[in-house]
């Protein structure tokens, strides 16, 4: 009886994990190393006022692109709802660490003859359990690391996405200004050529031809606003922002240059497979699948042992006490479904592991690639081709104010050097949204310097380019 008393105590005197008042604290730690930005803790992050306050703070401000996945990162209510698994995980491994309440169980029984009654009272506890509650700690507790692994990949999900849409909003914007400048001098064009055909110095067909430039740019700034309002209602969404916050504006008018340098293939995937978080909770979850098959395939014929004690008063006055011990027998169930299962289940994150290291290696090299293609074309467009069209564009004014060319002509290399300055910005936005790709491939920001070279020059419309003498034919 002293012996199954002492075993009891010891499972009841376990030692258990206490809850945490903050289960955000490695996952916030992660953000902050590999991104750069703060998340906000638990009470924060359930306290709507204090996050309003956070936000309306950054929103005082013309909204950057660092603002705008910090809004994100306190204020999306999807990341809020994946956040919370955190907690759940870790109450999980509290549990873990927890035995099992141990089992009372009394009877009372009454002679049909009369006399004292008999009760009988037992006590017992799951001494297997408690045994094995380290191990189970140890699964709990892969399991949290796996679930604060899988978090972070969520929150590097959405900080991507959010930079992204923030370059696309603010290039959107850029080639909308800059489509409202070739709207206008196409608008030039078509009044000068209206003006030359009601003259008899061009035909219809020259006619229609000067004013289907303005039409088709009035048509392309309709589809560019629409871009603009869509991308802005997108990044809204990221931001989990509604009603009077919606009324930001960007931090910047135009696209940042190149930055000086990007990061090589080699040093990129090296990067990736040591930081990118779905990679890492893969791992922490195979490693719990093997520490949980081990702990199978130990106690499959051994599912259950109870230890007690147990009293009985019977009716004559006689007193009985003891140990009870209950041990299943696995005369039916021998474990070997279980173990099957487990087996199935290591394997199967085995491949799954292996897939997205696989997965990963294929990312970063095809983002890599696209990556240093955008930045070749941005540098040929803004080295040559830009150049090129604003040298044409002067040479043009040159023989325009030698009476050699043309409105009409001065005008159309006006419209050409605006549409080179259009596909400049294009060529730029490309190489910011495949550098983003890079970075969500990565597992968190670059490594290389950031430091963005100067925007190319823009040459300002030449000041005959609305007056000066029409040539006739």
């Amino acid at each position: 009886m002293k012996n199954a008393l002492s075993l009891l105590s010891l499972a009841l005197l376990s030692s258990c994990l206490p809850l945490s008042t903050d289960p955000l604290k490695s996952v916030r730690a992660q953000t902050k190393a590999n991104l750069g930005y703060d998340l906000a803790s638990p009470s924060i992050g359930g306290d709507s006022s204090e996050v309003k306050s956070r936000v309306t703070a950054i929103l005082g401000r013309p909204l950057s692109v660092n603002g705008a996945v910090q809004i994100a990162l306190l204020n999306n209510r999807r990341l809020r709802a994946t956040l919370e698994d955190v907690g759940i995980s870790q109450a999980e491994l509290v549990e873990a660490s927890t035995p099992r309440n141990p089992t009372l169980a009394s009877s009372l029984r009454f002679p049909s003859g009369g006399g004292s009654a008999n009760w009988e009272l037992n006590i017992a506890a799951d001494v297997l359990d408690s045994l094995l509650i380290p191990l189970k700690q140890r699964i709990a507790a892969g399991e949290l690391v796996a679930t604060e692994r899988r978090v972070s990949h969520e929150i590097l999900q959405l900080s991507a996405e959010t930079k992204g849409t923030w370059f696309t909003l603010l290039a959107s914007e850029q080639e909308l200004r800059k489509l409202k400048d070739i709207a206008g001098v196409s608008e030039t064009m078509s009044d000068f050529a209206t003006r030359v055909h009601d003259a008899g110095n061009i035909n219809d067909l020259e006619l229609m031809e000067l004013q289907v430039g303005y039409q088709q740019a009035q048509a392309d700034i309709k589809h560019a606003a629409a871009e603009v309002e869509t991308h802005r209602a997108k990044l809204n969404r990221l931001l989990g922002l509604s009603g009077s916050q919606t009324g930001w504006s960007l931090s910047l008018n135009e696209l940042p240059g190149l930055p000086s340098g990007d990061p090589s293939l080699a040093k990129a995937e090296a990067t990736a497979l040591a930081q990118r978080q779905d990679l890492a909770a893969a791992k922490a979850h195979l490693t719990t699948l093997e520490t949980a098959l081990a702990i199978k395939k130990k106690t499959r014929l051994m599912p259950g042992l109870n230890l007690g004690a147990d009293t009985e008063h019977d009716s004559g006055g006689g007193q009985v006490s003891g140990p009870t011990l209950d041990i299943e027998l696995p005369l039916f169930n021998r474990g070997t479904a279980s173990v099957a299962k487990l087996e199935a289940g290591l394997r199967q994150a085995n491949y799954e592991s292996e897939a997205i290291e696989s997965e990963i290696r294929n990312d970063v090299s095809a983002s890599h690639t696209a990556m240093r293609l955008a930045r070749d074309a941005s540098e040929y467009q803004t080295s040559t081709l830009l150049p090129q069209r604003q040298r044409i564009l002067k040479e043009t004014l040159l023989h325009y104010n030698a009476m050699q060319k043309s409105n009409i002509a001065l005008l159309r290399a006006k419209d050409d050097e605006q549409r080179a300055e259009k596909e400049a910005i294009d060529s730029l936005r490309d190489y910011w949204l495949a550098r983003g790709e890079l970075e969500k491939a990565v597992g968190g920001n670059l490594s290389a310097s950031t430091k963005a070279k100067p925007a190319p020059s823009r040459t300002m419309p030449p000041a005959a380019m609305s007056g000066g003498h029409p040539h006739k034919k």
